[in-house]
């Protein structure tokens, strides 16, 4: 555990952190509020020991202080306390009373502490000054008895309650509570094994980090526009760590996939091909999701031709189920009719010669396709093309399905890239402040159409 755990334990669990100290503050805090309030005084006693009168001798002195600590057991003796309790007519008894006194001799003095606690501050200081005139008559009337006893100073009415100390235990509450949800978020976070954007997860995979994508807001549907300038950087930073990853290798063909649905993975694919598409190259987003297709409703197009169509029909031109996305270079292949038969279609001759089609008309083929551990399809595609980016959903998607996923792609040759975190928490880290103007927001749709409103990319 580094200074990057603890930190991370604060920015991602803040408000258990928070939460806990103040709730166990306030709950101290209505308690001792609660609680009776109980008064403390006390009567000093001096205990004197000498041998010739009118004479003290330093011997005199050393006996004094013994007999002060056996005279403190001998003031709670249930003789003594009958006595007090006789004497001011306490409607209480011997060990109700005997709970109230403590006695205590001072170090290193003759000096003998009578301690009375109770809830009537008046009533305190009467038992204390009969308690300790109590002791000193027995103690005169015992003839063998060493010594003598007399008061040092009367107990006092007091001022304000001994206990509760609701400040104090206010703040040992809130002391201990941040020490319990302290200990939980470190246990939570240590056992956490979901995914997110730091060098742990990349080691832990044996993958780079191409991207990461802070949550926002769709914009009328738009996975890039006006109102998402930061997904928009996010996305072209993505652009640019494929551009690298593709350096000294054929990289025309990417899927896009996930571990498990409703992880991003069709609006990273989305956001991608804008993303490559802005930069100059020509792009083709094909929706290879035959079983809950939706880059249609992305990009607000119809879905009656598509992919299907073509296998079904042996085209070796894509040409005739391309569409226009409204960005420029960016064509979209919609899935088309769904089939029975997916992952045959996927693994079919036909679309082997349809992939190798669109790899010639185009600079970059982006491939949406299912979830790995949901169904095979995404396994057979990504065997298919030159490079697979997996997608996680910060703080929700498990490593351990992540490195499943890794495997189950490694048994069809499929050459990972990288991973894409999305919807990270973080704020974002502020350089320019980019205010677009009318013709910036039309180049950033992806629709080109603020009228549309249509989305269920989330859901994919």
């Amino acid at each position: 555990m580094d200074l990057k755990f603890f930190l991370r334990i604060v920015r991602n669990r803040w408000w258990l952190l928070l939460l806990g100290p103040v709730l166990a503050a306030a709950v101290a805090f209505y308690i001792s509020k609660q609680l009776t309030p109980i008064y403390a005084t006390s009567a000093t006693l001096l205990v004197n020991q000498t041998q010739t009168p009118g004479t003290v001798q330093y011997n005199d002195i050393l006996t004094s202080e013994r007999l002060t600590n056996t005279y403190a057991e001998l003031v709670r003796r249930q003789v003594i306390l009958q006595g007090v309790i006789r004497r001011l007519d306490l409607p209480i008894s011997y060990s109700e009373l005997s709970d109230k006194i403590s006695v205590s001799a001072i170090p290193d003095t003759q000096l003998l502490r009578i301690t009375i606690e109770d809830p009537d501050p008046v009533r305190a200081s009467i038992i204390a000054n009969t308690t300790a005139q109590e002791f000193i008559d027995d103690n005169s009337k015992q003839l063998g008895r060493p010594g003598s006893v007399s008061i040092a100073q009367e107990a006092t009415v007091p001022t304000g309650p001994a206990k509760p100390n609701v400040s104090l235990n206010t703040l040992l509450a809130a002391m201990l509570g941040l020490l319990v949800v302290g200990s939980l978020a470190v246990l939570l976070e240590y056992l956490d094994d979901t995914v997110k954007p730091d060098d742990e997860t990349e080691a832990a995979l044996s993958l780079p980090m191409l991207g990461t994508v802070r949550k926002h807001k769709p914009y009328h549907g738009k996975v890039v526009g006006p109102a998402n300038l930061e997904a928009s950087e996010a996305y072209q930073a993505l652009r640019t760590n494929v551009h690298f990853a593709g350096v000294g290798k054929k990289l025309k063909s990417i899927a896009i996939t996930s571990s498990t649905p409703r992880e991003g993975k069709s609006t990273t694919a989305a956001g991608l091909s804008v993303a490559l598409a802005q930069s100059g190259s020509r792009v083709i987003l094909v929706d290879a999701d035959l079983r809950r297709p939706s880059v249609h409703q992305i990009f607000d197009v119809p879905n009656s031709f598509g992919l299907t169509n073509l296998i079904l029909l042996q085209a070796q031109d894509p040409g005739p189920g391309l569409l226009p996305s409204g960005t420029q270079n960016l064509s979209i292949l919609p899935s088309g009719p769904i089939p029975p038969n997916p992952a045959d279609l996927l693994m079919s001759a036909e679309m082997e010669l349809l992939m190798k089609a669109m790899s010639e008309k185009a600079d970059y083929v982006i491939y949406d396709t299912p979830p790995v551990l949901a169904v095979t399809d995404a396994a057979i595609l990504g065997g298919r093309t030159d490079g697979v980016i997996l997608v996680g959903l910060s703080g929700t998607t498990r490593m351990s399905n992540l490195k499943h996923t890794i495997q189950e792609l490694s048994r069809t040759k499929g050459t990972i890239l990288g991973v894409v975190v999305n919807r990270v928490r973080s704020k974002p880290r502020a350089y320019y402040t980019y205010y677009p103007s009318t013709k910036d927001e039309e180049a950033l749709d992806i629709s080109g159409d603020n009228s549309r409103g249509k989305t269920s990319h989330e859901a994919a």
